[in-house]
């Protein structure tokens, strides 16, 4: 049940990790594999497959959810609040959060992005809903923050399991471009 999110999460990351020339196309990518991985975290822990559909993409709800479910979920990651409610996209960092946020914030900037804004993510250009005004976001194209997350996030659900076959490596033998081939093989290994 909780698996059934998975190989369209893992088509999200195949997605991200080959189209690092649109920010607005890989930030959707890489947040909806979040949305979806996390969906299933949560259907793995509740047994409500209905209850983790029901999040939409709030992820940050989701994500509490989870961390309150299971203490020992993700424990290498966080989302803290002040810093989640901060208008990071609009204001310089030093002038709306303390030191210890605003370098907690530098090493998971997309991760609060896309939880923050996921809906609005496949819009970057266009006003957004989430946004008044003015925003600037930083990239990364095929970042390494999400190599160690999803490594974690799939090996909390034990996916994919010995007698399934893994998306990702099936994507990343057959990529020609190194840097793309690469991305996936470092998740999975």
């Amino acid at each position: 049940m909780a698996f059934s999110f998975l190989r369209t999460a893992d088509e999200f990351i195949i997605a991200y990790s080959t189209s690092n020339y649109s920010v607005a196309a890989s930030l959707f990518s890489i947040g909806h594999a979040v949305e979806l991985y996390l969906k299933a975290a949560n259907t793995r822990m509740t047994g409500d497959i209905d209850r983790a559909v029901n999040f939409g993409h709030r992820i940050k709800d989701l994500w509490e959810d989870c961390k309150k479910s299971d203490s020992l979920f993700m424990p290498n990651y966080e989302l803290r609040n002040n810093v989640y409610n901060a208008p990071f996209l609009q204001q310089e960092l030093d002038k709306i959060l303390g030191k210890d946020d605003a370098i907690h914030f530098l090493k998971n900037q997309e991760f609060y992005i896309v939880a923050k804004h996921l809906a609005d993510l496949k819009y970057l250009g266009a006003p957004l809903k989430s946004i008044t005004g003015g925003y600037s976001i930083v990239f990364c194209s095929h970042n390494p923050y999400w190599i160690g997350f999803f490594r974690e996030l799939r090996s909390y659900l034990n996916y994919p399991s010995s007698k399934e076959v893994d998306p990702i490596r099936m994507a990343a033998e057959g990529l020609s471009r190194s840097s793309d081939r690469q991305f996936l093989q470092d998740i999975i290994s």
